[in-house]
């Protein structure tokens, strides 16, 4: 057991790291309090180191997968943990102990905020242990995948199932733990909430993932990564996905495809929403928490247009801070009104 002042400097360095790691999240996390918000901050660091190691762009899959297999023995029940947590950095390449960048200086600092998720009772530890073991488990896949798709020159995925399984291990996992870690010692959360809540959280994860595939199509492509599945751009006339990045490649051809993935976002973000005014009014922190992000995806999705720009390398599709600053400023006025909520995103979707 940590002693409480120790448990306290290590919460400090998670409150540091968050805010060097995601401006963006760390105004979601810091609208909620008390084991909440710790738990979620927590979550949040965890899966953000799965998530460098996943990215890194030096170490080879094969090292990947085993540093993300030595992370996720962390978590596994009845696991040694301190043991498990010192293999791990142990087992950190060099470029990770030698680097500037705040996502390599928390995976070296896993000793640090590792064991804080033991200072929880069962309802808060249990949903984030068993989400990164899942989550590493679905990132394994992922790379082993991409890895095979290197050797014939592209990572592509074939049909809208690959796509949302892919997206199920990156974000729609992250939607029912945080269903998990919103009814945890809620008495405002009844059954009934619950169970409609848990047929809605994998789509919270998934709107938001579909909005940055949408978002960064073009920056995928300069490393040879395509999520757009091919049967859609086989449907708009293209041989493959990577002939849509070709100088020649038709222009409203490949609108069109992007266009059918903006309307499967916006289907997840509708259900997204549902979700949301699921929650009670009587947890507010909450709201604003998931209003956030999702009213800044729904006006992302608004300004994309006909799709025509996401191939231009000079026209990045990205709110304003205008953008941002209402959109906390408006919903911390309406959160509790459901109606207010449904008619503004139905304003977004009909721009």
């Amino acid at each position: 057991m940590l002693k409480l002042q120790d448990a306290k400097s290590r919460f400090e360095y998670a409150d540091k790291m968050l805010l060097l790691v995601s401006r963006t999240f760390a105004l979601n996390i810091n609208r909620l309090s008390g084991n909440l918000r710790k738990s979620v901050l927590l979550s949040y660091l965890y899966l953000r180191i799965a998530d460098t190691l996943e990215d890194d762009s030096v170490l080879p899959a094969k090292e990947k997968i085993h540093l993300l297999g030595l992370f996720s023995d962390i978590f596994q029940k009845d696991a040694d943990v301190e043991e498990k947590t010192d293999i791990f950095v142990k087992s950190l390449p060099a470029h990770f102990l030698h680097s500037d960048d705040p996502n390599y200086d928390l995976c070296c600092h896993a000793k640090t905020v590792v064991p804080l998720l033991w200072t929880f009772d069962r309802s808060y530890s249990e949903p984030i242990a068993d989400t990164v073991v899942e989550m590493t488990q679905g990132m394994a896949d992922s790379i082993r995948q991409m890895d095979a798709s290197f050797e014939k020159g592209w990572f592509v995925l074939e049909t809208m199932s690959d796509l949302s399984r892919y997206c199920y291990y990156v974000a729609g996992i992250v939607g029912k733990l945080l269903t998990r870690l919103f009814s945890a010692n809620n008495s405002a959360i009844d059954e009934k909430r619950l169970q409609k809540m848990k047929t809605l959280d994998v789509s919270f994860g998934l709107a938001l993932q579909l909005v940055n595939i949408i978002k960064d199509v073009r920056e995928d492509s300069e490393r040879r990564v395509c999520f757009v599945p091919e049967m859609i751009c086989h449907c708009h006339g293209f041989e493959d996905a990577p002939s849509m990045f070709l100088p020649e490649a038709d222009k409203k051809a490949r609108a069109s495809v992007m266009k059918e993935l903006v309307a499967e976002a916006w289907k997840h973000l509708a259900d997204a929403i549902e979700y949301t005014v699921t929650i009670p009014r009587r947890n507010p922190q909450i709201r604003l928490f998931c209003l956030w992000p999702l009213f800044m995806a729904a006006k992302n999705l608004s300004i994309m247009g006909d799709c025509s720009h996401l191939f231009d390398k000079d026209h990045k599709v990205k709110i304003s801070r205008d953008d941002v600053k209402q959109i906390v400023k408006s919903t911390t006025l309406h959160f509790y009104s459901n109606s207010w909520i449904r008619k503004e995103f139905e304003k977004w979707r009909d721009a």
